[in-house]
Order: structure tokens, then C-alpha cells, then sequence
């Protein structure tokens, strides 16, 4: 096992990523990170999540209070986002070098990621060519725990006509990464929002390619498609 910013526990880095993840809107519940939106996570009672960040604080890697929830310090952000870095390599080297599909990847990287060794992790981001984003379109931290920055836009807050590239999939439901991969929704495709129905009806898009006229379209629940962010053409950003 390595030994990540000091912790010395898998659970410890594995209550990290989930607060990091929480804090930074990954999830339904915002950005307030609460003990029972942290349970809830780790599919744990509050009672163990509650004991788990009660070791967390005394150790200096996070804060709680009542008006802001629980918070990361910075030594806790940068121990979360170097395992967020190893899972999500490892998404990356398992798609692309192993031939897993990307609905596979999520329970396998967790099986790998606390056991791999520093040279490892730095030989796969070689052989990947140093990838940015993991298979399902969420940025990979940087070593120095900067990561890449890009303004998405959920499907759900686009107009009619507007059209731009689907960049990340809020989820890693393997029921609805297999039903994306039917629809040909991956990371990479270049989309056309045509309608949205009312009151929080289906949204019908077109998936824009070559030698495909007219294009296909389909129809996501509005569930659905919030867990869709694309990067906007230019043509089409509001300043």
C-alpha cells in the first residue's frame, strides 16, 4: 500500500476523493458536503461515516462546522486528488491497453488503485500519452494537483439549436454508460440540442457525424440528461 500525504489507511484516502468529490457538485446533493451525504456515498451508516471524519479532523485533513459542512484542508484536497489521479489513469489504461469498455473500469481501477506503486501510476500516464481525461470525460488531476479546466454545460441548460461536443458523463452506472454506448453519447460526439418539452419533459438531441443526413436523434429523460456536459462551439456561447 502507498502512503499518500501522510495517511496511512485505504479508507482514510477513500473518505477523501468521496468529500472531494461531493464538495465540487458530483453529485445531487451540491456543494455543501454533509455526514449523511458522505454515508450515503460510501454506503456506510452516519455512524461509521461520523467516526471515520472524527479520525479525518485530528488528523488535519478535514474541517466541519455547521455552516459550511465539511471541508477539505488543503493537505487533504491534494491526498484526495492524487487517488482521483491513479483511478482515473487507470480507467484510461484499462480502456485503452487492457480493452475493457468504459462500464467496466470504475470497479476494476477501485480494485487496483491503493495497490499500484508510484512507477506504475507514472508508466501508465507514458504509455496513455499523458492523457487529460479519464474514459468517461471527468479531468485528471495533475501531480501538482492542478487540473484541467474546462466550462461545460449540462444538456438540460442548453436552448434549442444550440450544438457542441459531449465532453464528460456525470455517472458511472454501468446500466447507464451501456445505454449511452447504444445511443453512440460517449465523450468525443458532437451533438445538437432539438427540443426540450415542458415541464421537465424528454430532451431530443441529434448526434451530428459524418455522412449521417439527416443525423439521428433521441430522446433522454431529463435525469439523464443533467448527467451529460458538453463544451459549447463557440458560435453558440453567450458571453
Amino acid at each position: 500500500m502507498q502512503t499518500f500525504c501522510g495517511i496511512t489507511t485505504d479508507g482514510m484516502l477513500d473518505y477523501l476523493a468521496a468529500i472531494y468529490k461531493l464538495g465540487t457538485g458530483q453529485s445531487t446533493n451540491g456543494d455543501r458536503v454533509t455526514t449523511s451525504a458522505l454515508a450515503e456515498k460510501m454506503h456506510v451508516s452516519p455512524a461509521a461515516a461520523s467516526s471515520m471524519l472524527k479520525r479525518l479532523e485530528e488528523t488535519g485533513f478535514v474541517e466541519r462546522s455547521n455552516v459550511d459542512g465539511i471541508t477539505l484542508t488543503e493537505q487533504g484536497r491534494l491526498a484526495a486528488l492524487q487517488l482521483i489521479r491513479r483511478h482515473r489513469l487507470l480507467e484510461v489504461f484499462l480502456v485503452r491497453v487492457l480493452g475493457f469498455t468504459w462500464d467496466q473500469v470504475d470497479l476494476e481501477a477501485h480494485r487496483l488503485e491503493h495497490s499500484i506503486s508510484a512507477a506504475f501510476e507514472d508508466r501508465m500516464d507514458r504509455l496513455c500519452d499523458y492523457p487529460t481525461h479519464c474514459p468517461h470525460g471527468d479531468p485528471i488531476p495533475r501531480k501538482d494537483g492542478t487540473l484541467p479546466q474546462e466550462s461545460l454545460l449540462s444538456l438540460t441548460a442548453m436552448s434549442p439549436g444550440q450544438q457542441g461536443v459531449l465532453r464528460r458523463v456525470g455517472s458511472n452506472d454501468a446500466r447507464v454508460l451501456r445505454y449511452l454506448s447504444q445511443l453512440d453519447l460517449q465523450p468525443g460526439t458532437a451533438l445538437r440540442l432539438v427540443d426540450v418539452a415542458p415541464f421537465n419533459g424528454p430532451i431530443t438531441l441529434a448526434v451530428i457525424a459524418p455522412g449521417c443526413d439527416p443525423p439521428p436523434t433521441h430522446m433522454l429523460g431529463s435525469e439523464l440528461a443533467a448527467k451529460l456536459f458538453i463544451l459549447l462551439e463557440p458560435a453558440n456561447q453567450v458571453n
